[in-house]
This record gives structure tokens, sequence and C-alpha cells, in this order.
């Protein structure tokens, strides 16, 4: 069977920029307390969901590939941050787009959507069941940030933002050449938050809760930055061999991780330099499944990467998932 390759990218990040110094003033520090990797990062303006933001993204992926939304025969979208609890973003994306009654089917990977989609999609057009799936990713996190002096160590790392891909069977040597995918549920209270839950009854949060803030983002930088830099090398080095690559073949790698310092170590660690290495949040902040994507189309539309070149996305998210794909553009 035919490898699954990328027709076209686009990404899609709001207008609002919101640098450090901004944010510090928002979370009532000084313009010096706020001291973070991540130089930028974007807020979606009052009213926009994840599936607003992908809307444009999609256009673009479209445009690039050439295609109508009507050449769609499925639609995929990875997002934490859905716009409603239910029904999932993959149906308001649909509607928007105008998909008619295309199956739209959400996935909840969290920092790993786009890398859990890709495989999943990669599955679909191999057999031949879909010819061309829409791989959507967005967040929207501002509007659930904890934006107070003790909530700015985990708010400062999240942005806004989408993209998508478009996948389909490819012609030549051209596609993805692997995928690996990986979930360690025993370490999930490291990166996670709580509440509101189904579980919970009679109702699905309480004031009890909210006082205690469990319905903010809860990481434990200390304890998940040392294992996700263990698995960002050794995942790519399984994917590399899956893909029978070897390091120096990678024209670019793709480093997901919410701290974008520890994706640089491992860059470093690896002996990839700054030009052949982009740490994903670094410049629009953590923006979880859509990171890679973003990046990705980003590059591609600077000329960073081109048709031919062999490109590796690895990432290590909330989970605690992990994975990486090694691609021929």
């Amino acid at each position: 069977m035919p490898p699954t390759t990328i027709l076209g990218l686009g990404h899609r990040l709001p207008s609002w920029v919101v640098t450090n110094e901004e944010l510090a003033a928002r979370c009532g520090l000084g313009a010096d307390a706020m001291r973070s990797p991540v130089g930028q990062r974007y807020y979606a303006e009052p009213g926009i969901g994840p599936s607003d933001l992908a809307v444009e993204a999609a256009h673009m992926a479209l445009g690039r590939a050439k295609l109508e939304a009507q050449d769609i025969d499925f639609l995929l979208f990875a997002t934490m941050t859905p716009d409603v609890a239910f029904p999932g973003s993959g149906c308001y994306l649909q509607d928007k787009l105008g998909l008619g009654t295309v199956g739209a089917l959400d996935i909840r990977a969290q920092c790993l959507g786009f890398i859990f989609g890709l495989g999943v999609a990669e599955q679909f057009v191999r057999t031949g069941t879909y010819h061309r799936v829409l791989l959507a990713t967005a967040e929207v996190h501002s509007t659930g940030l904890d934006f107070s002096p003790k909530g700015a160590p985990v708010s400062r790392y999240f942005g806004d933002g989408a993209a998508a891909a478009i996948l389909s069977s490819a012609d030549g040597d051209r596609g993805v050449l692997a995928t690996v995918l990986h979930t360690d549920a025993s370490e999930y209270e490291r990166f996670w938050c709580e509440y509101p839950s189904s579980r919970q009854h009679p109702i699905r949060i309480t004031l009890e809760d909210l006082a205690a803030e469990r319905h903010y983002t809860r990481i434990d930088l200390d304890g998940l930055n040392r294992l996700a830099a263990r698995l960002l090398r050794e995942v790519i080095d399984e994917t590399l061999a899956r893909a029978g690559c070897r390091q120096g073949d990678v024209a670019h790698y793709f480093l997901h991780y919410v701290d974008p310092g520890v994706a640089r170590e491992v860059a470093a660690t690896l002996g990839i330099g700054r030009d052949r290495a982009t740490a994903t949040a670094e410049r629009t902040g953590h923006i979880a499944s859509a990171s890679l994507p973003i990046a990705l189309s980003q590059a591609w539309s600077a000329g960073a990467v081109r048709a031919g070149d062999l490109v590796c996305l690895a990432g290590v998210g909330a989970g605690i998932n992990w994975g990486a794909a090694v691609i021929r553009l």
C-alpha cells in the first residue's frame, strides 16, 4: 500500500500577541518577575473557540493542496480545549466548513494530538477507507488560565492557535515513513486538570473545588522535565530506527514540550544544532495539540523546509503521552 503524504498545511495564530511584560502586569507581577523561556504567546479574542481558529487553518491547508472543502471525505479534530463539553469540536468544524455529512472524529491525545491524529489518519488512507483526510488541531488555553501571581509559573507557558493538514495517498517516496505512539497513564497527575469532573456527584465542580483551584492546569515541572527529556531522546531514536533513517538524514527536527528549554537541551544532547531544530513553544507558547503542525506550517511558509525534505516531529505531553513521526515532505 502506498504511504500517506501531506498535501497541504495551514496554521492560524490569533492577532492578540501577549508579551512577557504584558502577562506579568496581568498577573499582578513586576516586569522583571515574569522570566519565561516563552518569548510571547497568542490569545484568542473573546467568543472565539478552537473550531473558529481551525476554520482559517483548514482553508490555508486546502489552498496549498489546491483542493476544495468538498474534496475532504473524513475529518479528524485534535484538541484538549473543546468549544463545548459536547458535541466534539470536529462537529463544529465540519459544519463551518460545509462538509455535509462527512464523518467528524475528535481525538483527545492532549499535547500529542497531531502525532496521534497522524497515526489514525494514516491508517484510514493506507487501507483506502478514506482518500483525503483533514486533520485539524486547535486550542484556546487562554480562557482557562490562572492569571494570579500564584498561577503565573504555569500560565506563562500557554497560548492559543490552530493548524491543519490534508492527508492523502503519496506518489513516489514522499509521505509518512514512521509514527511511534506511547502512553503511560501512571504518570498522568504530573500534568493534568481535574475539574469539572463527570465522576463527581451530584455536580461536576463545587465551590470547594473552585476555592482549591482544581479547575486550573497543574504541572509538576521539576519531575516532568527530567522525564520528558529522556522520553524525547528515546522516541526520536525509536522512530528514526523504524523509518530506516539516521539522525543526519533529517533536514529539520520539530520538538514539542511545554517548556521549550527542555526541548532545546534535548536537541543539544543529540548534537542537533539550532539551525536544524525548532522548539515549538519558544515563539508561540505551548498550544498543546497544535504546536507541532503550527511550527511545521510556519517553516514551510518561510522556506525553512521544502518538498523532499525529511523532517522529524517529536513531543511529550499530558497523558503522559509521547511520540514522534518521520515524514518525507
